[in-house]
């Protein structure tokens, strides 16, 4: 799949993922894979972590051209979170779906979801917790 978007736009200006996503951990986006510990994901997500793409947030305010210069990332990283990010963007029910994640990951993303202004955007797109 060829990239298309233009490489100097943050991304939050093409894939529109609800803002209560925004504090989520980068690993959040476990939940929009169809195999959330398949090793190419695992591989994709560390890459972001470890370039201080932790969250969310800091991926949404990326742009393509930012995210190809990530060490250890490559293009097919960037097709893969990108349809991660659509998916989300599309499936902001997934947050419910915690029970396929790591028990530590499902705790953080459990308080996150209680956090006042978190929990009162996930109620204006339709996700009661």
């Amino acid at each position: 799949m060829k990239i298309t978007l233009p490489h100097d736009i943050p991304l939050l200006f093409y894939i529109p993922v609800a803002k209560a996503f925004y504090p989520f951990p980068i690993y959040f986006l476990r939940l929009a894979a169809p195999a959330p510990y398949d090793k190419s994901i695992s591989r994709i997500l560390n890459s972001l972590n470890e370039n201080n793409y932790s969250s969310i947030d800091k991926v949404q305010n990326a742009t393509i051209g930012e995210l190809r210069r990530v060490r250890n990332f490559g293009e097919k990283g960037l097709v893969i979170l990108l349809e991660l990010l659509q998916t989300l963007s599309r499936q902001p029910e997934l947050v419910l779906e915690t029970d396929k994640l790591d028990p530590s990951l499902r705790m953080e993303l459990d308080h996150l979801k209680q956090v006042m202004p978190v929990r009162l955007q996930l109620l204006e797109i339709g996700i009661e917790i």
